[in-house]
């Protein structure tokens, strides 16, 4: 049974809300249209969470939190935004992307448009190391993008690339939110460093579950089309421990499909992934991020913000299954 890890914040929560809906709001009506069709979509917020589960663990009684959270889920939303235009993904957070609703032009610029909201913001924080972190992140985040699409070109990928890139596209901006909450919260140095670790393997764990979900999610709950990371070239590692795993035939059958990115052979791709124990494989690494994050959560004072956390934890391991 899944515990509700929001339970206890929210208030910060739907504060997060009507601050992200003042914060993209402009003279130009078309562009708070167009930003506002992505950002209140909904989705998981789950890296404003972890932020504000961390820096509320971390004692944080201060007025400036749910600025913080908002501009971190600006920043999250501006490289989905741009992601979708580079991908041609079609659907986000179940709706029609922008760059299909209008065109490629509007998802650039719109994404632009949050990526600027999300630095106003940050500029506003008293603490200006934050906006160093914050802009460390996101520049880490964009060569992650680089890496993906250089790997893309040339259709092979090792798994120490692989974990290179989503360490860089994914558990970065999960390490950020730790890492500002624990400037805001004005934490020890060592109580940073644990927020930091604790985050970075948690978007790990985020990451593997997301490929999973990929071959083997449900298309209604994840808004998200089944084997799109397939169909776009996109080698992750679930297909890695197929390519090691799989015999001579289907390994055969496994590569033909990926290069021609045949759509009709995507439910037999799957079928390998399963018999080759690929499956088995990703979920062995991922608790063993799961267990790292656990056992780094220790560290921290006991509290229903650390409880909120393990929750964290344990409902996205649980949400491939």
């Amino acid at each position: 049974m899944n515990i509700d890890p929001h339970k206890h914040i929210k208030p910060e929560l739907e504060e997060l809300e009507t601050f992200l809906k003042e914060s993209i709001s402009s003279d130009i009506e078309l562009a708070t249209e167009v930003s506002s069709y992505i950002v209140q979509s909904g989705g998981k917020r789950i890296r404003p969470t972890i932020t504000i589960l961390i820096a509320r663990a971390l004692n944080y009684q201060g007025n400036e939190l749910t600025k913080l959270a908002t501009a971190i889920e600006l920043l999250h939303t501006a490289t989905l935004i741009h992601d979708d235009v580079v991908d041609q993904s079609e659907l986000r957070r179940g709706k029609i992307s922008i760059h299909k609703k209008w065109n490629n032009a509007h998802g650039v610029l719109v994404g632009d448009f949050v990526y600027s909201k999300a630095f106003q913001l940050m500029a506003s924080l008293k603490n200006k190391q934050i906006i160093q972190t914050l802009a460390d992140s996101t520049n880490r985040i964009s060569e992650g993008e680089v890496m993906q699409l250089n790997f893309l070109e040339s259709k092979s990928i090792k798994e120490e690339d692989y974990f290179e890139i989503i360490g860089r596209k994914t558990a970065e901006l999960f390490k950020a939110c730790a890492h500002t909450a624990a400037l805001i919260a004005e934490a020890e140095e060592n109580l940073v460093k644990t927020s930091c670790e604790f985050a970075y393997a948690l978007g790990i764990v985020f990451q593997l579950t997301d490929d999973l979900l990929d071959y083997y999610g449900d298309e209604l709950r994840t808004g998200k089309k089944i084997g799109k990371d397939f169909l776009e070239g996109k080698i992750t590692l679930p297909l890695i421990k197929a390519y090691d795993l799989a015999n001579t035939d289907d390994l055969r059958l496994l590569k033909g499909a990926f290069e021609t990115r045949d759509e009709g052979k995507l439910y037999e791709v799957i079928n390998i992934i399963s018999r080759s124990g690929a499956v088995k494989e990703v979920e062995k690494v991922t608790n063993e991020y799961s267990e790292k994050c656990l056992n780094l959560l220790d560290k921290f004072q006991d509290s229903i913000y650390k409880e909120s956390l393990r929750a964290v934890v344990t409902n996205l391991k649980e949400r491939s299954k």
